[in-house]
């Protein structure tokens, strides 16, 4: 499943893929306003694949991560 949620200014799209009966990945990727590419930024892990969209959701609203990705 592809999804793109916004959050603050930046762009995520998240691609999910199951990996096993109960394991599933949520890639993470930020689309960039001046160029139409994205860049793979992290994945998360769930038993579900909502799980796995809500742990990648959740570590993309840390602020830490966000100051990190602002740092490249």
């Amino acid at each position: 499943m592809e999804r793109v949620e916004v959050v603050g200014s930046e762009v995520l799209i998240l691609h999910t893929r199951q990996l096993g009966p109960e394991c599933w990945c949520c890639d993470v990727y930020e689309r960039h306003h001046s160029d139409p590419g994205v860049d793979f930024v992290f994945e998360d892990f769930g038993a579900t694949e909502m799980e796995a969209i809500a742990m990648a959701l959740h570590d993309a609203h840390e602020p830490n991560h966000l100051n990190h990705r602002r740092a490249h």
